[in-house]
C-alpha cells in the first residue's frame, strides 16, 4: 500500500509475507462485516495494523473490526479476517481524460476498490503535466478518504498509469474509452477532482454467512473462530440454523473452537437460556464440543467515551495468549480480560447461576483483578467433550498427527509402515506429555498407540491402515479416543471414537 511521507514524497509498503503454519492452535478466523475490503476472500493479518489497513478502521456499524481490535490487544498474534457481506454497490467516478498522448484510452471508470457506501467519500485529485526538459509527460494522483491516510501517486507515467494504481488500497482504473488520438500540441497542465459515488451496503443474509463458514473450514490454520456480528445480523431460528450449520462444518474437522456470542436482542437472561437451549437441545455431544458461549459482553474504550462490544474478540485474544504462554491445554479460565473497562449487564448471583447450568461461560469483575473469563466449558453436557481445554489439547494432536501421518498415506500396507506410523504419532504424544498436557507419571499412562493385527486383521483392505490412540489429558483423567485411517484411496481420516 501507498502512504504520504512528505510532499512530493511517495513511500509503498510490501505487505508481509507469511507462510501459513497449520500446527498453530492460537490463529484465529473472524467472519462479520467490516468498513471495506475484500468481500468473502481471506486476509491474513499479523496485528491490528493490518486490520485497518485492509478494512479500514473501526466505524460504529458493525461489532467485528472491534471484537478483532480486542484480539490483538488480548495477546492474539494472527487472524484471518472474512469480511462478509450481502450485494452491496461499489462506488466510482468517471475520469475524462480526452486525448492525452501516452495514456490507454480517453475516458476511465475510477472505482472503490471494494463494494460498501465507504467509497462516497473517496476524494480523487488528478494532475497531468506535459513534457518538460526534465522528462515525458506524466500524471500525479492523489486520494482521500474521510478517516483515513491520504495516498499520493506522484510523476506516473501515461502508459503506467492504471497498472501502478493497483497498489492502492482505495481505488482502480479503469479504461472505458477508445485509445486517444495521435499526439498534438496541447496544454501544459491539466487538472481533475473526482468524487465517487454509488456505493452502497447491504447486510449479509445466511447464505453469505454460509459461504463464510465454507471458507473459513478450507484454511489450514485457524483453530478458532468468532461471528462478532452474526446475531444482530440473523435472529430468531435463521440465527440458531446458522449456528448448527457452522457447527456441522466445524465438528468433522476435530482442529477448532468456535466462540460464540449471545445475540444482541436477547434482553433477558430466559431468553439467553431458551436460545442457548435451542443449540443443545440437538443433543449431539460431538457437535457442541466445538463451541463455547461467553457473556455478557464487555465495554471498552472508544475514543472519548465506551462502546460495548461482544466478548468473543478478547475472549480469543485471551485463549491465543495462554497457548503462547503455556500450551493449548489450558483452561482460559481465571484469565484477566485486557482493554476493557467494564461488563455490559451487571447479573444478579441467581441470573449468574441460571446461565451457568444453561452451558453458559461466565465474564465475572472481581475486584481487585478487574475483568476475568469466568468458564471453560463447552456447549456438550457429556464430561468427555465439556472442557475447553481437552477439546484444544485434542485440536493440537489432530493436528501434529496429520502432519506426520498425511505423508504415509500411499505407501503400502506392511510392518514397516505400522512401526513408521507408531513411531510418529508416538513422538508428538511425548512431546505433549512432557510439556504437561497429559496425565499419568510416565508416558504409558498417559497415552497408548496401537497399530497391530488387533485392529488391522488380515482379512481387511490392505490399502487402508487403521491406527487408534488413547490419550489421557492431565486434569480430569478422562480419555480421548483417536482413530486414524490410512487409505490410499481417501487420504486420510482422524475420528474421534
Amino acid at each position: 500500500m501507498a502512504g504520504e511521507a512528505l510532499p512530493g514524497v511517495s513511500l509503498t509498503f510490501a505487505p508481509r509475507g507469511s507462510d501459513a503454519e497449520p500446527l498453530r492452535t492460537d490463529v484465529a478466523a473472524f467472519l462479520g462485516r467490516l468498513r471495506r475490503g475484500p468481500v468473502g476472500s481471506p486476509v491474513r493479518a499479523e496485528n491490528w495494523s493490518d486490520v485497518v489497513g485492509a478494512f479500514g478502521p473501526p466505524d460504529g456499524a458493525s461489532a467485528t473490526p472491534y471484537a478483532l481490535r480486542g484480539f490483538f490487544e488480548n495477546g492474539g498474534r494472527t487472524a484471518w479476517v472474512l469480511r462478509v457481506s450481502g450485494p452491496a454497490g461499489t462506488a466510482g467516478a468517471q475520469w475524462t481524460a480526452g486525448d492525452l498522448g501516452g495514456l490507454t484510452a480517453t475516458r476511465y471508470q475510477v472505482v472503490a476498490t471494494s463494494p460498501g457506501a465507504w467509497g462516497n467519500g473517496v476524494r480523487v485529485a488528478i494532475r497531468f503535466q506535459a513534457s518538460t526538459v526534465a522528462g515525458p509527460p506524466t500524471v500525479s494522483v492523489r486520494i482521500t478518504v474521510p478517516g483515513e491516510t491520504p495516498e499520493s501517486f506522484p510523476g506516473l507515467p501515461l502508459a503506467e498509469v492504471a497498472d501502478r494504481l493497483t497498489a492502492s488500497r482505495y481505488i482502480r482504473l479503469l479504461p472505458d474509452g477508445p485509445e486517444p488520438a495521435p499526439a498534438r500540441s496541447g496544454p501544459i497542465s491539466m487538472s481533475w477532482e473526482l468524487a465517487l459515488t454509488g456505493g452502497t451496503d447491504a447486510p449479509p443474509t445466511r447464505q453469505e454467512y454460509a459461504d463464510a463458514v465454507t471458507a473459513q473450514a478450507e484454511l489450514p490454520e485457524p483453530a478458532l473462530v468468532a461471528l462478532p456480528d452474526l446475531g444482530t445480523d440473523l435472529a430468531g431460528t435463521a440465527h440458531t440454523d446458522a449456528v448448527l450449520e457452522l457447527l456441522r462444518t466445524v465438528s468433522p474437522l476435530l482442529d477448532r473452537l468456535v466462540v460464540l456470542d449471545v445475540p444482541p436482542g436477547l434482553s433477558s437472561v430466559d431468553d439467553t437460556v431458551d436460545w442457548v437451549q435451542s443449540l443443545t437441545a440437538t443433543g449431539d455431544s460431538e457437535l457442541l464440543s466445538c463451541a463455547a458461549v461467553y457473556h455478557p459482553g464487555l465495554r471498552t474504550p472508544d475514543g472519548p467515551g465506551l462502546r460495548t462490544v461482544p466478548a468473543s474478540g478478547h475472549v480469543l485474544g485471551v485463549i491465543a495468549r495462554l497457548d503462547g504462554e503455556r500450551g493449548a491445554h489450558h483452561t482460559p479460565a481465571g484469565a484477566v480480560i485486557l482493554e476493557a473497562v467494564d461488563l455490559a449487564a451487571d447479573l444478579p448471583e441467581p441470573q449468574q447461576v441460571r446461565l451457568f447450568d444453561a452451558g453458559v461461560d461466565l465474564i465475572r469483575c472481581t475486584r481487585g483483578r478487574g475483568l476475568m473469563v469466568w468458564g471453560g466449558r463447552t456447549l456438550s453436557a457429556d464430561p468427555r467433550t465439556r472442557y475447553v481445554a481437552h477439546r484444544r489439547l485434542l485440536h493440537l494432536l489432530v493436528r501434529a498427527i496429520r502432519r506426520v501421518a498425511s505423508p504415509l498415506v500411499f505407501d503400502v500396507n506392511s510392518p514397516e509402515l505400522r512401526l513408521t506410523l507408531v513411531r510418529a504419532v508416538t513422538s508428538v504424544l511425548l512431546a505433549a506429555f512432557r510439556t504437561g498436557a497429559l496425565a499419568g507419571a510416565r508416558p504409558e499412562q498417559a497415552f497408548q498407540v496401537v497399530c497391530d493385527d488387533t485392529n488391522n486383521p488380515p482379512e481387511q483392505d490392505p490399502g487402508q491402515l487403521v491406527c487408534e490412540i488413547e490419550v489421557a489429558p492431565a486434569v480430569p483423567m478422562e480419555f480421548v479416543r483417536l482413530r486414524l485411517v490410512l487409505g490410499q484411496d481417501r487420504g486420510l481420516e482422524v475420528i474421534e471414537a
